[in-house]
């Protein structure tokens, strides 16, 4: 085969590329159309490599339609992008599951397979998310406050006012809108399970009462704080759990008051 000649009577180099594409400017108009052929039989190809990996069936590999390789996917959004709005909608699913799980069964009556099941996924996936039940159950539970936000701000109003801020702030914790709120359940687990026991001290206990005991009475701090944890939950117990009647029909400034006075000798009066 003689070889392309130029307007100038030359041979025209070829590149040695898969394609075979002239330089710029020398190709012939239908190697353009014939090199996005090649393009769009490898993309094909690649994609039916990736569908097998996955395990999918041949008949679906051959309904699928792959679209061109300069396609963008809808909305305009890298795949990159789209991975990680999926991901995003996924954990949402799992989570909204677990909630309605949880509050439903309880948290040791409920397994990993229910809230897969319920939210469309594998088991493995709620486990790549959120790494055990447990940690499913933290994400799960919704404070309502920032517990940094309420150390600093109970710290401020001084020493004399620390078991009247600390009831402010914990009878505001368990209902929201005049409705118990999700911290109940975490509540309820840690009545029930260790791990969730454990989630509960953290939470409660060492990111809020903790630094708030130590800040203004370091002697005896550790004990302190767990005498103050102690009485909040339990009187969260007496309320929501066992249902007390004189508890749950007690004037709320009256609770507060009752409160206010035993957290704020546990923080500052003498233990022995």
């Amino acid at each position: 085969m003689l070889p392309a000649r130029g307007p100038g009577g030359g041979a025209v180099k070829r590149t040695s590329g898969p394609i075979g594409e002239r330089k710029a400017g020398a190709g012939h108009p239908g190697d353009v159309h014939r090199n996005r052929i090649v393009l769009y039989m490898y993309s094909c190809r690649l994609q039916l490599l990736y569908m097998s990996s996955r395990g999918c069936q041949t008949a679906d590999m051959a309904a699928t339609k792959t679209p061109p390789p300069d396609a963008v996917p809808p909305g305009g959004g890298s795949p990159g992008a789209t991975r990680s709005r999926d991901g995003e909608a996924t954990r949402a699913t799992i989570l909204t599951a677990a909630r309605a799980a949880f509050d439903g069964k309880g948290y040791a009556q409920t397994s990993l397979r229910e809230i897969a099941r319920n939210a469309g996924v594998r088991p493995s996936l709620v486990v790549h998310f959120y790494g055990s039940k447990a940690g499913l159950l933290a994400a799960t539970v919704e404070w309502p406050f920032d517990p940094d936000t309420v150390v600093r701000q109970v710290l401020a109003s001084g020493p004399d006012h620390i078991g009247e801020r600390l009831a402010d702030v914990f009878l505001a914790t368990w209902e929201q809108d005049g409705r118990p709120n999700t911290a109940l359940t975490l509540l309820h687990a840690a009545c029930e399970r260790p791990e969730a026991a454990t989630l509960m001290r953290e939470l409660f206990t060492t990111c809020v009462v903790a630094p708030i005991v130590t800040a203004i009475a370091p002697e005896r701090a550790e004990l302190r704080a767990s005498l103050v944890a102690s009485h909040l939950l339990g009187l969260h117990v007496g309320q929501y759990l066992l249902a007390f009647d004189a508890i749950v029909g007690a004037d709320a400034d009256e609770l507060k008051r009752a409160l206010a006075s035993t957290i704020q000798y546990m923080c500052t009066g003498p233990l022995w």
